[in-house]
């Protein structure tokens, strides 16, 4: 199991109503928070921000507020303390909150949590520990308090020629069994000065560029350890490798990719590649021709992030794809009866009867493992499962768990 995430040192409690809001700050002040300052609206809340004289690390706000509401106020918080955890703590319904999520995405914000009052104080303490926002697994938000770092594209492309990017692999595992099916591929750059750096700070930049076809190859030259691993080791299922748009766009692509794959000698049935659902916004005929070309050459093709883009149900049957990915967002908090989960339930159904697989992203508690599996979906990767991991790491995690069913009543250690 990991260690638990540090508290804040600061928290911003946001609530117009006196008693709730003391109360939060005492619930808040006894789970050990050092600084937790009030305000009783957006607008005393963002004259606080704006001031400079308080760092604040996470904020506790409520929607529906007088002179600036919740969803006003997140939209500042985007600009004035972008590295901020944002935790919702509201009464109003279930779909009104599910549309906050996706406020908070379009935004950018760093959404720790949405909170139904009244919330435990277990529900309260797990978000103060989480500093990661509702992005896609593998790309974190920057801890809070601290800026993530940005680099020109002639520091990437140097990082590239230096062999600086590696491909962590975040375990993937069936529903239905629990069985190990291996994983998808997720770069990440080890800085010498920062680190590990996820690819919110670069991948912007790259898809751009024209350092996307050498960076997309990049990855699938270091994902390849992984991929020979599971042919060399018996284990189930495939490693995905994730195609952008951009790449897609590009006339050779499919050839490129498949020159890679044949140089480095590995079997196609182990790979899947992934693409979102945005590559409709780019050159959707040489993106179909690309893919088109893939799928003739064994390879299977994943629809990633569904739900997410601007795809319709028409360009779904006639793309060449084997498996559906599910994003977080629907997944996330998702009820039992809820419209998010008859969404969910029907969008599996689909992909079941267009004979696609169904994987969900993001899978982070035991509720959402139930909901899915319940669901029939067939496969989910999370960091309730696991986190993206070196493939130092990722072999040792499947070598653990490629024979014996992986349980989702517990968290993984990760």
């Amino acid at each position: 199991m990991t260690e638990p995430q540090p508290l804040p040192h600061t928290v911003l409690v946001v609530e117009d109503h006196a008693f709730q809001r003391r109360t939060l700050v005492r619930v808040l002040e006894s789970m050990g928070v050092a600084r937790v300052i009030e305000a009783e609206d957006g607008s005393q809340a963002l004259a606080l921000l704006a001031g400079g004289t308080h760092r604040v690390d996470m904020v506790f706000t409520d929607l529906d507020m007088p002179t600036m509401d919740g969803m006003a106020l997140m939209r500042q918080i985007g600009q004035h303390a972008p590295a901020a955890g944002l935790v919702v703590l509201s009464a109003v319904s279930p779909d009104l909150l599910a549309a906050v999520q996706w406020l908070a995405r379009e935004q950018r914000i760093n959404l720790v949590a949405v909170l139904s009052k009244p919330a435990s104080a277990k529900a309260i303490e797990a978000a103060l520990r989480c500093s990661r926002g509702p992005g896609r697994p593998g790309q974190t938000q920057p801890a809070a308090g601290r800026a993530a770092p940005t680099f020109t594209l002639d520091q990437i492309g140097a990082a590239l020629s230096a062999g600086q990017f590696e491909a962590f692999i975040q375990p993937k595992v069936r529903l239905g069994d629990g069985q190990f099916a291996g994983g998808e591929a997720l770069a990440r750059w080890a800085h010498p000065q920062h680190g590990w750096v996820a690819p919110v700070a670069f991948i912007d930049a790259i898809e751009s560029s024209a350092l996307i076809e050498p960076f997309s190859l990049a990855m699938l030259e270091s994902a390849a350890g992984a991929v020979r691993w599971l042919e060399d080791s018996a284990l189930p299922g495939r490693i995905a490798i994730n195609a952008s748009p951009a790449w897609l766009d590009q006339p050779t692509m499919a050839e490129r990719l498949m020159q890679t794959v044949a140089r480095l000698g590995l079997p196609i049935e182990r790979l899947i590649i992934e693409v979102t659902e945005s590559v409709a916004n780019g050159n959707l005929a040489a993106a179909l021709e690309n893919l088109a070309r893939l799928r003739m050459r064994g390879f299977k093709l994943s629809v990633d992030d569904f739900g997410t883009g601007y795809s319709s149900l028409q360009r779904l049957v006639s793309s060449p794809f084997s498996e559906l990915k599910l994003d977080r967002s629907f997944i996330s908090g998702v009820e039992r009866n809820s419209p998010r989960w008859f969404v969910v339930e029907s969008t599996i159904a689909l992909a079941r009867n267009l004979g696609l697989e169904t994987v969900a992203e993001g899978i982070e508690t035991q509720a959402e493992w139930q909901l899915l599996k319940d669901a029939g979906c067939d496969a989910a990767q999370g960091y309730f499962i696991a986190k993206p991991m070196c493939q130092a790491d990722f072999k040792r995690w499947s070598r653990a768990h490629g024979s014996v069913p992986v349980s989702g009543a517990v968290a993984l250690s990760h």
